[in-house]
């Protein structure tokens, strides 16, 4: 529920009516695209691993992730008019993914851009685990989630009905409002662990140099240790947008730690990459300091567990994007000034 907080009187305070897409005249098209482009927000890294996404003109799902189980999940953003065609919809996605093999899956993973990933190892690298998945491990299991709007009680209800029947399927609803004649959309964060997830304001960010999938990444990114850039590459380019000019960002390169701190000098930027169109995105970045030779991340680069034990936290650091606390920003910045003392 969203209240407009009346100061004087509290009691008073008005609660905001909650509007369907064609009360606002938005198009379902716009909801898509906007849920899309913002898949960063809406599902944690740290929890999955997006395995595919929508191509034109093919039966697919609009999102397909793997949890650190192996567990596929399949997401449906799209809303038709009844509830049945929501769930006959995303259940004829589950039969036909639920049968993938893990050579299967592994080829809709080689869609996402490398065409040589590995998918054990891709996934064990993502979840940090200390031993890849046996191949029959993948797939044992599939749960479908349907993105509806919150005002969608017909779907709403169906769902409830086939969860209570024993079908694994859940909702991630998100709201609509209008306030000043201007329209908001409001959304949570899916969280299939139930973890704990604070939503924090930008400012300070955490960019992975993304060494899973491209091993020489962040060579582009480093540049010559002066100036550089933080990207993001084809279904996960969108988590760079929310990064503002002005912003500290912090480069994390995948096992050795931080190893990199600049400002960002621009909004974000599109480029082709790898004969892609628009494939990248990126900001540009003026570094405060750099590691550019590889050589000395062993002795100057700040570990993830260095920053863990010097804030309490149990960060994964493994996402594309994130935002980093006050302090936790502060501890990198400690700990990399001990160790350039030490040198």
């Amino acid at each position: 529920m969203l209240f407009e907080l009346n100061r004087d009187n509290p009691s008073k305070s008005a609660r905001i009516a909650i509007k369907q897409a064609g009360e606002l005249q938005i198009k379902e098209k716009v909801i898509e695209d906007f849920l899309v482009a913002n898949l960063m927000e809406l599902l944690p890294e740290e929890q999955l691993m997006i395995l595919g996404q929508e191509r034109s003109w093919q039966e697919e799902a609009d999102i397909l992730a793997l949890d650190r189980n192996g567990v596929l999940y399949i997401f449906e953003l799209k809303r038709w008019q009844s509830s049945s065609e929501n769930l006959l919809q995303v259940l004829r996605y589950g039969q036909k993914f639920g049968r993938f093999s893990y050579e299967k899956l592994q080829t809709q993973a080689r869609r996402m851009g490398d065409k040589d990933i590995v998918l054990q190892l891709a996934h064990q690298r993502h979840f940090d685990l200390k031993e890849p998945l046996a191949e029959e491990a993948f797939n044992v299991e599939q749960r479908f989630v349907v993105v509806t709007n919150g005002v969608d009680e017909d779907t709403l209800e169906a769902i409830q009905y086939w969860y209570e029947k024993g079908i694994k399927i859940e909702s991630l609803t998100y709201k609509l409002y209008e306030i000043g004649g201007n329209s908001f959309l409001q959304f949570e964060t899916f969280n299939p662990e139930k973890q704990l997830i604070l939503e924090t304001n930008p400012g300070t960010f955490i960019v992975n140099t993304n060494s899973t999938y491209m091993s020489d990444a962040w060579k582009d990114m480093l540049n010559d240790g002066k100036t550089g850039k933080a990207s993001a590459y084809y279904d996960k380019k969108g988590a760079v947008r929310k990064i503002t000019k002005g912003s500290t960002v912090f480069l994390y390169h995948n096992g050795r730690g931080v190893v990199a701190c600049g400002k960002a000098q621009s909004e974000y930027q599109s480029c082709d990459y790898d004969g892609n169109k628009d494939a990248e995105y990126f900001v540009a970045l003026k570094f405060d300091w750099a590691l550019p030779n590889q050589e000395e991340w062993n002795a100057k680069a700040v570990k993830a567990w260095e920053i863990n034990g010097k804030t309490g936290a149990s960060n994964r650091f493994r996402q594309t994007v994130f935002n980093a606390s006050a302090e936790m920003a502060k501890a990198i910045q400690d700990l990399w000034h001990e160790k350039a003392k030490t040198q």
